[in-house]
Order: structure tokens, then C-alpha cells, then sequence
């Protein structure tokens, strides 16, 4: 796992002293050592900040071929490698490392640009072809690792954080006030959109080549939902994803929430080796799992560590991640990701995670309000509005069929909700659905087109309905959300997380399978029976979310630390002072949902401070 930058400027040549302050910005991706690699024509240079996982001794970049011809910065792991690697070898490839950064080389001597197809694993990488002058760049097909650019004429810069390219001396800082809204909508960045006018996200499943001063960018991955998985077990899927990913030559972990997801994983790994596993507890009531994760690490075998997340961790956490969150993130999941990273660290170098089950095996109750709003779609919109002034009035024991995971609502807010997004079409009710269980009703700033976004999304039309909600979860919130979060939770505290549930062939089966993932009363119909068969404690657990009681927090022991991140005059530049106030003064009145917006706008202060 690293850090990677560089940039080609095909005018004026390249200086290494500029791509050393851009990796000295990443020194927490890779802090076991750094490397550069500058073409022989003055007119490329890549960096490289390395931490060690897999080949310590002979393993350090840029890694080139025999010739030198064809040399690479990577971030990330390629689980498949020592398969390709055998494969290259019977095809005359010589190999000098044990690395799967080194399979990368030969892999694009041998299928150039259609490489990226071949691998298996999470990946950002970057490589510049001497005979030809060219830079190529990558990112796995589900967006696990990150990988930005910056095009301006004849530069381009790419980095795997932000603020490796502002620190390029020819990028001038300035807000994209379209982008503003779409984290004012939303909480994260969607597509390939960042806080910053001109750096753009490469997307998931698409490389990049920058060749005499020009990009041409190629989708090298589309979602399979046709392929056959006749003779395809997801135990048997499951059993060698995790074996795959306990390659390591350093000490592996395992995060275990006590939820489904990480015990499914906790279990296959048991079944191969005893590992140390780590959770946050609370002490409010409807979030703590912690004596779950602690039954499941008795019975699996684990040697379990646990530290309780209180409001004074959200003020430190705050503090410390300001200064490297170069964007704006409105998820406050992070703040336990990163103290559950920060725990693990102190222990191993790398961790197993859960992540992505949720959105591959229909985890979500908001995929049960599209299945209850295409019952209901037939009603005229005028009804809908009569039905949502009725539930003013009904008693709560007869809304308890909603759902009832998003904490900071009550049910009866939850069950207006889903009755708002009934006449959408399915897109928009998405997207509608997963702003405002989020960040409630407020906006803050101008609502954002969402055409951008639609185009990230397949044809739904050819797609399973009770599947559509889920693939453009896949396109949207979990690389942009989710794996963002994952990834820089992790990696601030020089941590490798990797995701068994994203490996190839569970992605393809989890869409590809005929088998219904959720109906009106379960999720997770296939992956429920496979717990039950592995684990039966825990198979019928409901579904929870990640969270953090902000909602309470924000009305005594935060209190002081909201209003005065708030209170900022940078954000006032931004967005109305009076309409902050206004929600601040709903929130203290008792509307809980306004939490999601109060956090929205403090990060939003916090990166004001630290990076504008």
C-alpha cells in the first residue's frame, strides 16, 4: 500500500524537487520509504511514498522491466498477482522482486492498455512508457483506492490525494461552487467531481492515458449482470477471496463490528488462521455492537480489542484530521473508521473489513422503499400528499413496518419520507432518499443538478428492479462515500484496509444471480442463509449502520464545539449565516435530523480553516 504523484509536462520538463513536496503531502500513505523516477527525456516524473506489505526487502519503487523501458508507481494490492505472475513468466517475462508491483510492468508489456482487466484487486497505479512517451494511469474497477488529476494544456498531474496537486506550483486554488453543492446535497463528492475547479476523481473501472499533451480516458469496466454462475458457490467465492487477501508479509487484522458482514469475514479467516480483531463501543444505547463483536470473537477465536468512542474523541479526531482532510466529508462514521484504524495500527500493518456487502447482497432498507414505493406509485400524487398528512395523526405503534435503522429519526419522519419519494422515478428517488436520510430537509446551499451523476449509471432498464437501487449505490456511494472514508481513515494512521467482498467474481455474482437479494420484509435473503449456515447467532441481527450519536451530543457535551464551528466567518462567505442559524435553532427545538446537516456544515468549517 502507498502514495503515488507525479506529473508530465511535455513544454517545459519536469523537476523532482516539485514531485518531493508532492509525496512529502502523503508521507502517512507509505512511511517505510519514498522513491522517484524521472523519463529520460526531462518530461515526466513519478513519486512514491511506500508502506511495506508485501516483498519488504527488494519491493521499493518506481519498479521498471528489464529494459527500463516501462516503469510504475503503484497504490494498493493486486491479490491475483502470483497467478499472473506464473502466466507472464511462461510467457519469457524475467522478474527481479516477490512484488505484485513488479507483475504490473510485464502485464502492460504483454496486453498494454487492456491490462487493467486482467487484475484482481485494489489498485491506483501509474506508468510511463519510454519508447513512447506516455503516461498511463489506472483505478480498480470498484474505486477502492483513489487516484485525482489536474489537466491544464500540456500538464497533467495526478496524485492519490488532493493535495499532492496543489502543491504543484501551477495549480491555483479555487473552490468549484457546483461541486459546493453537490457536498451541500450529498455530504461527499459524487463521480468525478472534488472541492477543487479543475482536479477531478478518475473514475472506478476507467483508465487514463496522457499522450502529446492530449488525455483519452477508457472505461475497462462495465457491471456484469448476465454471467453465468451456474457452477458459482458464494461460500466457495467467499473462501478464496479471504485467502487471497491474508497474503501479507507483515501482521494481519480484522475489524469485527459484531454486525454480519465483518463475522462472515472473522469466520472464513478463522478457518485459515487466528488473528487479532478490533472494534469501538459507545455507551448510547442503540449504537453500541460491542458485545456482539466480543461473542463473535469468543466463538471464531480471536484475540479481541475494543476502545469506547466518547464526544471528546469526536473533538481530537476532529482536530487531528482537519489538517489532511483535503476535502471536505460529511460521513461522521469516519471518526470511529479512523479510531478503529488507529487501534489496529498499534498491532498490525493490515486489516480486513466488511465494507461493500451492504450494496452487493441489497443491505440497505432504503432498497425496501423502492419495492414499497412501486406498490404505491399507482396513486395519484394528490392522495400521497393526504397520506403524509394522515401520518401526522396515526398512533406510532401502526408506522413500526418502516424502517427503522437511520437513528436520528423517528419513525413517523422516516415513514414521510419514504411516502416524499414515492412519485420519482427511481434515480431521483434515490437520490432524494440518500441526501435526506442523511442531511435531512435543510439546504444549506443551492440544490445541485444530478444530470452528471445520472450518466454514471448503466441502462436500469435492463437491469433486475429490486437490483437498480444497489448498482447505483455501486457507482455512487460506495466509492465516493464509503471507500473514501475507508480509505483515509485507514491510511492516516498508515494502515492498509482491504475488502474481501469486492473481489471479481463476488461482484459479479452478487449481480449476476437470478435470486432475489431483498423483498418487502428482509435484506440480504442470499447472504442471510449463508450466515445462518456459518454462523446462526448472528444471522437474524438487524441492520446498522456505522454511526455516531451527534444527535444527542450536539445538545450538551458538543454543544460548545458546534456552535463555534458554525460560527465561522469563512463559512458565512459560503452560505447564508442566518440559514445556519435557523438550523442550529430547529436542531436545539428538537428536530434530531438536522444533526446530519449541523456536521455537514462544522467539516465544512474545519476544512475552511485548514485548507482555504
Amino acid at each position: 500500500m502507498c502514495g503515488i504523484a507525479g506529473y508530465v509536462n511535455t513544454s517545459s520538463g519536469v523537476n523532482t524537487s516539485v514531485v518531493g513536496d508532492m509525496i512529502g503531502q502523503i508521507v502517512h500513505r507509505g512511511p517505510d520509504s519514498s522513491g522517484k523516477f524521472i523519463s529520460s527525456d526531462k518530461k515526466a516524473v513519478l513519486g512514491v511514498r511506500r508502506l511495506s506489505i508485501i516483498d519488504l526487502t527488494t519491493g521499493d519503487q518506481p519498479i521498471s522491466n528489464e529494459d527500463g523501458s516501462i516503469n510504475v508507481v503503484y497504490n494498493g494490492e493486486v491479490y491475483n498477482y502470483l497467478a499472473l505472475r506464473k502466466d507472464l513468466k511462461k510467457r519469457g517475462h524475467k522478474f527481479k522482486t516477490k512484488t505484485d508491483t513488479e507483475v504490473l510492468v510485464h502485464l502492460y508489456e504483454q496486453y498494454g492498455e487492456k491490462m487493467s482487466q486482467y487484475l484482481n484487486g485494489m489498485f491506483a497505479f501509474a506508468i510511463w512508457d519510454e519508447r513512447k512517451s506516455k503516461l498511463f494511469v489506472a483505478r480498480d474497477r470498484s474505486g477502492i483506492k483513489p487516484l485525482y488529476y489536474y489537466q491544464k494544456e500540456n500538464l497533467l498531474v495526478f496524485g492519490s490525494e488532493v493535495k499532492t496537486i496543489i502543491r504543484h506550483p501551477s495549480y491555483e486554488k479555487e473552490i468549484d461552487r457546483n461541486s459546493l453543492n453537490l457536498y451541500g446535497y450529498f455530504g461527499f463528492f459524487p463521480g468525478e467531481k472534488t472541492i477543487f475547479k479543475g482536479i477531478k476523481k478518475l473514475l472506478p473501472g476507467h483508465s487514463l492515458t496522457f499522450f502529446k499533451s492530449k488525455i483519452s480516458i477508457t472505461r475497462y469496466f462495465d457491471l456484469t449482470t448476465d454471467r453465468d454462475i451456474t457452477n458459482l458457490s458464494l461460500d466457495k467465492l467467499m473462501q478464496e477471496s479471504v485467502r487471497l487477501q491474508l497474503q501479507a508479509d507483515v501482521p494481519v487484522g480484522v475489524f469485527l463490528s459484531g454486525g454480519l458482514d465483518s463475522s462472515l469475514i472473522t469466520y472464513y479467516i478463522s478457518k485459515l488462521r487466528k488473528l487479532k480483531s478490533f472494534s469501538i463501543s459507545f455507551d448510547v444505547p442503540g449504537y453500541d455492537e460491542s458485545e456482539h463483536a466480543r461473542a463473535v470473537a469468543k466463538k471464531l477465536g480471536t484475540k479481541h480489542y475494543v476502545e469506547t468512542f466518547k464526544p471528546s474523541d469526536v473533538i481530537s479526531i476532529f482536530s487531528e484530521i482537519a489538517a489532511k482532510l483535503d476535502e471536505p466529508f460529511a460521513d461522521a462514521a469516519f471518526l470511529p473508521t479512523y479510531k478503529v484504524g488507529k487501534l489496529a495500527r498499534r498491532h498490525v500493518k493490515v486489516a480486513l473489513s466488511g465494507d461493500g456487502a451492504d450494496e452487493l447482497f441489497g443491505g440497505y432498507p432504503t432498497y425496501q422503499a423502492h419495492l414499497f414505493s412501486k406498490y404505491l406509485n399507482f396513486l395519484p400524487k394528490e392522495v400521497i400528499g393526504y397520506l403524509r398528512l394522515i401520518l401526522e395523526l396515526m398512533p406510532e405503534p401502526l408506522v413500526n413496518m418502516f424502517p427503522t435503522s437511520f437513528k436520528d429519526y423517528s419513525k413517523k419522519e422516516l415513514a414521510s419520507i419514504l411516502l416524499g419519494g414515492v412519485k420519482k422515478d427511481l434515480f431521483s428517488r434515490h437520490m432524494f432518499l440518500m441526501r435526506t436520510f442523511f442531511l435531512g430537509n435543510n439546504l444549506i446551499f443551492r440544490e445541485p443538478s444530478l444530470s452528471g451523476i445520472r450518466k454514471l449509471i448503466p441502462d436500469l432498464s435492463k437491469i433486475d428492479f429490486a437490483k437498480r437501487a444497489q448498482v447505483i449505490d455501486f457507482h455512487t456511494y460506495l466509492p465516493d462515500d464509503f471507500f473514501f472514508k475507508v480509505d483515509r481513515a485507514s491510511m492516516y494512521n498508515s494502515l492498509e484496509v482491504r475488502v474481501p467482498y469486492m473481489d471479481n467474481d463476488i461482484i459479479d455474482f452478487a449481480f449476476s444471480t437470478r435470486l432475489k437479494h431483498v423483498d418487502m420484509f428482509k435484506t440480504k435473503k442470499i447472504f442471510r442463509k449463508l450466515v445462518e449456515e456459518k454462523i446462526p447467532e448472528i444471522a437474524k441481527r438487524p441492520k446498522r449502520g456505522f454511526g455516531v450519536p451527534l444527535a444527542k451530543w450536539f445538545k450538551k457535551e458538543l454543544k460548545d464545539f458546534a456552535w463555534e464551528n458554525l460560527n465561522n466567518k469563512k463559512l458565512h462567505q459560503l452560505s447564508s449565516k442566518s440559514e445556519i442559524e435557523k438550523v442550529w435553532k430547529e436542531y436545539r427545538g428538537g428536530k434530531e435530523s438536522n444533526a446530519g446537516t449541523i456536521w455537514m456544515l462544522i467539516v465544512l468549517s474545519g476544512w475552511l480553516d485548514n485548507w482555504m
